[in-house]
């Protein structure tokens, strides 16, 4: 893990400040929290028919300013309409993280064993050093459909790499919404790279979920390609935006 060059340290600075120029026109304004006691809390407030792995709760890991960072995006009222959250971890083999479920309990907590079904992530075995990982959105249904995921999917992955330097990032995304191609054409991810079914503690149902992976390099690529067509409102018209190039 190595901190980052000046010139890319200002390379990222400028991209935060394009998607929060970007979320800000739609209306919302972001701001930086590390409390996730008060994440948690806000989320079952304001969402209580949406999943919230404990992945992001501080009562199954240790979650603190050191190692994770949370992006509260309200609308013009002071109104919370969306959220992400972030977090790192320094491993040898972040399949090690899955299959000893660090990545949802951590710090001897104890609780539901967790049962897994097939596992196939070939590089989440590979990657070592620091590793980021992606999670707890959610948007407000009145902001849905604007790409407000994908806006602060990129800042809050930028944030990281900013203050935190890590070498790859990642994700887990339930099968059936990354069938949706979302993961690659929205949040940006290269390509879907594993796949492991997994009861998320909860003592019953197998769910399918796919792995992304990412490295710091692809990382810096996008928020580069991004800043050469800033007038982008999406990925996905990113990634068309290059291939007419080539052609």
């Amino acid at each position: 893990m190595k901190p980052l060059t000046s010139q890319e340290f200002s390379t990222i600075q400028r991209f935060c400040e394009l998607m929060s120029d970007k979320l800000a026109r739609l209306n919302m304004n972001v701001f930086i929290e590390s409390d996730f006691r008060e994440f948690v809390r806000l989320r079952r407030e304001i969402a209580t028919g949406a999943f919230l792995p404990s992945t992001w709760d501080p009562t199954c890991c240790d979650l603190s300013f050191h190692n994770a960072f949370w992006l509260r995006a309200v609308d013009h009222r002071g109104r919370i309409v969306a959220t992400m959250a972030q977090r790192v971890f320094d491993t040898e083999s972040f399949l090690d993280e899955i299959r000893s479920l660090r990545l949802w309990r951590s710090g001897g907590r104890s609780g539901a064993p967790g049962v897994f079904g097939a596992i196939d992530c070939p590089t989440a075995a590979s990657l070592s050093g620091r590793v980021g990982h992606s999670g707890g959105l959610w948007i407000d249904p009145a902001f849905r459909k604007k790409n407000v995921s994908g806006y602060l999917d990129h800042l809050s992955r930028a944030l990281l790499l900013k203050n935190y330097w890590f070498d790859h990032i990642t994700a887990v995304i339930f099968e059936k919404l990354a069938a949706k191609g979302i993961a690659t054409r929205q949040y940006g991810w290269p390509r879907i790279t594993g796949y492991f079914e997994f009861d998320l503690l909860m003592g019953g149902e197998l769910f399918p979920i796919v792995f992304c992976d990412m490295s710091r390099a692809e990382v810096l690529q996008r928020v580069e390609q991004w800043l050469l067509f800033p007038e982008a409102d999406s990925y996905e018209e990113l990634e068309k935006v290059g291939e007419l190039l080539v052609d």
